[in-house]
């Protein structure tokens, strides 16, 4: 066997059955030997860093191992910003990457791949011989999940032609770590929480890959304490009566209001960063207890009463425990009066609608087409000013809600879509985008999606800008010319590529919008491009930070 067909058959070892990739000479003949000889699903990326983003999207909407292969040199440094992503958002990934060969120094796309992958916070994983690659791709299968990042294989092109007795590593398909608390731990926790008068959970993805949600919900009744979640925990509690939703910076008014009155907080899995926090102002005269798989969390954003090492389904079911033990009854913070507030709460009736024909208020938007478009779907969202309210769309599932924004970069949601598309074929994936993000890397892969034949709904929030950089000029009094953009006609460029259209400039367009989501064609992706206005763009998000 030769080198290039041992690195395949070591990622087919591993349980590898799809890879993103866009093929140069460095990786040409690994990616032809995973199709040809394996019959894995290689999906064509136009671009490195969109490969690097679909197989992040593929591998959140799967819970598995995402793949991707580049080859050397600019196909490396191409993916810089997307293995920034995955690091972000401690998201395992192996991007195989091929490399010139060792002994021509001259080779024009020769460089240092080792100083570059660390500096984007990635593993480094080289291919030291022939003879070891069914091992160094078995060690960076494991790092990969310990380390919860990307890992870069990195095969020289002189050993892929190589001959090799190849021998394959054993797979590790160990359980799920199922942590329990340290008793000391556990019981400084439950002295905080046993003392309050007004406890609220707060959920994230954490407690939602733990499969916590009844156990806190439970937990949520014996001590009265309402339930709310970070955004990557969104719609893990949305049929309790006591759900206040989203904990933070998309805190609706309601929820506001009764997070102002807690005295503890009592955390499952979240990172309590700043958009959690709302810049740690909702921690404010609340003493936290922190429960977290991985300890280097705890304290890690903000200062807390008390930290729980554990699982969170394993945590919780300790302290319901020792709380029926105790013989402790709940607190009176869930009342009738929240429980109608939370009922009755209507995000529409919370703000004035903007919309005017020529432009629509992106939250009636949103609101419109969260409730129009189909139920049983995944949602992706790309950066910019347009994901306070976009992150505000339903999802049947957590899971189901897949973010591009760790890095605080736009442009990586198309083709985060599009691996979550891959993941699960039969049901739509709708992506929220804006027009700069999705004119800087959505245009060319949307020509993917539609060779795919993806159940794809792309809507671009378009206010002809740039919109964090519109708002900081207006805001400072200044001309925002420089932010502002002439697109092209967003939806006749998609319908040249093969997309269903519609246009929507006013609320009235909206309906013959769902109208042509309704009746969309198998294998043909849908784009609406919503018009939006800059100035109100600006005068609706100036105020978040």
């Amino acid at each position: 066997m030769l080198g290039h067909d041992a690195v395949a058959q070591a990622l087919v070892d591993h349980g590898v059955d799809t890879v993103f990739g866009v093929l140069g000479d460095g990786n040409l003949f690994i990616g032809e030997n995973l199709q040809r000889q394996h019959e894995v699903n290689f999906v064509g990326a136009t671009h490195e860093a969109n490969a690097v983003c679909m197989a992040e999207g593929w591998a959140k909407a799967t819970g598995r191992l995402g793949v991707a292969t580049v080859t050397h040199g600019p196909g490396l440094t191409n993916t810089i910003t997307a293995l920034v992503e995955g690091v972000k958002n401690e998201t395992p990934m192996l991007l195989v990457a091929g490399d010139t060969p060792v002994e021509n120094e001259q080779h024009l796309q020769n460089l240092d791949q080792h100083a570059l992958v660390v500096a984007t916070g990635a593993g480094f994983q080289p291919v030291r011989n022939v003879e070891t690659i069914a091992e160094d791709v078995s060690t960076a299968v494991r790092r990969a999940h310990a380390e919860r990042r990307p890992i870069v294989v990195n095969v020289p092109l002189n050993i892929e032609w190589d001959e090799v007795d190849y021998e394959p590593r054993p797979t590790l398909n160990s359980p799920p770590v199922r942590l329990a608390p340290d008793p000391d731990q556990l019981e400084s926790a439950l002295g905080i929480i046993a003392s309050s008068a007004r406890p609220v959970i707060l959920a994230g993805r954490g407690a939602v890959l733990s499969g916590a949600r009844e156990v806190l919900i439970e937990l949520g009744d014996a001590l009265g304490a309402p339930l709310a979640t970070s955004l990557l925990g969104t719609g893990f509690f949305s049929d309790q009566p006591f759900n206040l939703g989203i904990h933070g910076t998309l805190s609706h008014e309601v929820a506001g209001e009764t997070l102002a009155m807690a005295d503890c907080l009592i955390v499952f899995g979240a990172s309590l960063n700043f958009f959690t926090t709302d810049y740690q102002s909702l921690l404010a005269g609340k003493r936290v207890v922190h429960v977290n798989l991985d300890p280097t969390h705890i304290d890690r954003h903000a200062t807390v009463a008390a930290g729980v090492v554990g699982d969170a389904t394993v945590v919780a079911e300790a302290m319901i425990a020792l709380l029926k033990e105790a013989e402790h009854q709940p607190s009176s913070f869930r009342t009738a009066d929240l429980e109608k507030k939370l009922q009755e709460f209507d995000l529409s009736d919370s703000y004035e609608d903007k919309s005017y024909d020529g432009a629509v208020d992106p939250r009636t938007l949103t609101r419109q087409l969260d409730a129009g478009l189909p139920q049983d779907r995944q949602v992706v969202v790309d950066a910019g000013r347009f994901m306070l309210d976009a992150l505000t769309m339903s999802v049947p599932n957590p899971r189901d809600l897949v973010t591009s924004h760790g890095f605080g970069a736009i442009g990586l949601g198309m083709s985060t879509a599009i691996g979550a598309a891959v993941a699960h074929p039969t049901r739509p994936t709708v992506l929220c985008i804006g027009d700069g993000g999705y004119m800087m890397g959505g245009l060319t892969e949307l020509s993917t999606a539609v060779h795919l034949g993806l159940d794809l709904i792309v809507i671009v929030y378009n206010d002809g800008s740039y919109g964090a950089e519109h708002i900081q000029l207006v805001t400072k009094g200044m001309d925002p010319a420089a932010s502002l953009h002439e697109w092209p006609d967003f939806c006749a460029v998609a319908e040249s590529m093969g997309c269903d259209t519609a246009k929507i400039t006013s609320l009235d367009d909206i309906d013959a919008a769902l109208e042509v989501v309704k009746n969309r064609q198998p294998g043909r992706p849908v784009l609406i491009e919503a018009s939006t206005d800059p100035d109100v763009v600006s005068a609706i998000y100036g105020h978040h930070r």
